[in-house]
């Protein structure tokens, strides 16, 4: 499984993520990914695959339980260190969580088990730990426009392996996939839902370079590739641009159990 597969990036690009991608996508989806959660106000919650903590910020103002993000990446658990307040987080395995049996009343994930090596097991960790819990991914790439032809761009521009780098997100959202990790997981009583919303970044440049520099691309591509990128994609993603920025339709498919 390569870097892109597992969606594994340095300190620099940790930044980048929650300085952009957190606004522009994640950050969009966090209430109502929460609101599907139904956290109580006395719940304890664990946020698996937390990243730099959006999920588990808004997840945060709903309780005064315990609070606790885990991730994989160091990096990514350093960022969200710091603007986390009194959130617990700790670098750890979605596949081997550090905790006994119904530890937490909830437990939550955020567009993170598509980049498992095996979502069936991380699916049944999260259900051991807890009594509860909703996880969310991507739809899969075809019915998103915007990534869609983002993908094609990086293809026609910067080759396969490029465009190979935006499937992996996208890939628990293909018809069946996300089911059939509940199945694997010994899960059947699961509640599905899709939370329609929209990505929106400044501009065409801001997307481009934040796609390059805040995800698993930035130490292949230089300077000069990025700049040539960006100048291409003004006119092949010109569609997008809004009065309000660059907007396009993304959905999310939202699970839901109880054990």
């Amino acid at each position: 499984m390569t870097d892109h597969d597992r969606g594994q990036i340095d300190t620099s690009a940790a930044d980048v993520y929650e300085a952009l991608f957190v606004p522009a996508l994640f950050g969009r989806f966090a209430d109502p990914i929460a609101d599907a959660a139904e956290i109580g106000p006395t719940d304890s919650v664990v946020d698996v695959a937390c990243g730099t903590g959006v999920l588990t910020r808004s997840l945060r103002s709903r309780t005064a339980g315990p609070v606790v993000g885990v991730d994989v990446n160091p990096a990514m658990v350093a960022v969200a260190r710091r603007h986390g307040g009194d959130i617990e987080f700790r670098q750890g395995d979605a596949l081997d969580l550090n905790f006994g049996d119904d530890a937490f009343d909830v437990a939550t994930c955020q567009f993170g088990v598509m980049f498992y090596p095996d979502p069936g097991r991380g699916i049944a960790e999260m259900a051991r730990v807890a009594h509860r819990g909703t996880l969310a991914v991507w739809d899969s790439i075809e019915r998103s426009e915007g990534y869609a032809a983002m993908q094609e761009l990086f293809r026609d521009e910067l080759g396969e392996d490029a465009a190979a780098s935006l499937d992996a997100p996208f890939a628990m959202g293909k018809d069946g996939v996300l089911e059939a990790s509940f199945e694997s997981a010994g899960l059947t009583d699961v509640a599905y839902l899709r939370i329609q919303g929209t990505g929106r970044f400044a501009s065409i440049d801001q997307w481009v370079t934040t796609e390059v520099r805040g995800w698993t691309l930035g130490d292949s591509v230089s300077d000069r590739q990025l700049a040539d990128l960006v100048s291409v994609a003004r006119s092949r993603l010109g569609r997008f641009v809004t009065p309000e920025g660059c907007e396009f339709g993304m959905t999310a498919k939202v699970a839901s159990w109880a054990t």
